[in-house]
């Protein structure tokens, strides 16, 4: 598993990945930021990893400096929901800040081999003592990043048709984990992905992208517990951030 983290002999992180600029650590002189860095274990996950585990304690505070992965929620009926995505650079953990000891909300998933800068609630919380930045940074990121997904994704849940819906998550997923190449937005998600963040069926999802301008680039089996699924290489036009809807622009009419 490669990784583009300065470490030291002695495992200690010495910087980030040449081209990352952590949003958490904007703000902070350079000697800030290495004092925040020095505080931090470097963990490697392999793909599928769970890092978080909904209702554990928060006991940890972590920095995705690699790979990607996404937050979800099991609820009381045992179904899986899933929530905001993450790539390098993104917090989470973020409740291992607060004052009163808390369990996290939700668990974490890494959905490819990743490498993390890992912080203990003790260590991030004197960290943000020190330099009150880094609380301003994390609120910051929660007020304008994560409430107006949850807006947006509440708000097509409870207007949208399915179509609708769809369209709405792949604009979400595009600009989270797509990567722009020449052909267009290309990003990895199972049909089941999308149907679980879309709230319907797989089958609803295969059926609203054959009729819209998505098309598969690649396509691999990816052997799971009970079944094969296929892990989809989806490929959206150029353009996807239009002045008309996502709906509108993915499946028209």
């Amino acid at each position: 598993m490669s990784c583009n983290c300065i470490l030291s002999p002695g495992k200690k992180v010495g910087g980030l990945p040449t081209q990352l600029r952590p949003r958490f650590l904007s703000g902070l002189s350079e000697d800030e930021v290495n004092s925040v860095l020095s505080s931090a274990s470097h963990r490697q996950f392999h793909a599928s990893s769970v890092v978080i585990n909904q209702d554990d304690s928060a006991n940890r505070f972590f920095m995705l400096t690699s790979g990607y992965g996404r937050h979800f929620l099991i609820t009381d009926e045992g179904r899986k929901i899933i929530l905001h995505w993450l790539t390098a650079g993104r917090i989470f953990g973020g409740v291992a800040l607060v004052s009163t000891p808390m369990r996290y909300l939700l668990s974490t998933e890494l959905l490819s081999d990743s490498c993390a800068l890992v912080w203990e609630r003790q260590a991030i919380r004197d960290l943000a003592v020190s330099y009150p930045k880094l609380l301003d940074n994390a609120i910051s990121i929660a007020a304008t990043d994560h409430v107006p997904w949850l807006i947006s994704a509440h708000a097509s849940l409870s207007s949208e048709n399915a179509q609708g819906r769809v369209a709405h998550l792949l604009e979400s997923l595009a600009s989270a984990i797509g990567k722009e190449t020449s052909a267009g937005v290309e990003m990895s998600v199972t049909n089941e992905d999308l149907a679980e963040g879309a709230n319907v069926t797989p089958f609803t999802v295969s059926r609203c992208l054959s009729s819209g301008k998505v098309r598969v680039s690649s396509r691999k089996a990816a052997a799971s517990s009970c079944c094969e699924s296929l892990n989809f290489c989806w490929l959206l036009p150029a353009g996807i951030f239009p002045s008309q809807s996502p709906l509108d622009f993915l499946f028209p009419e």
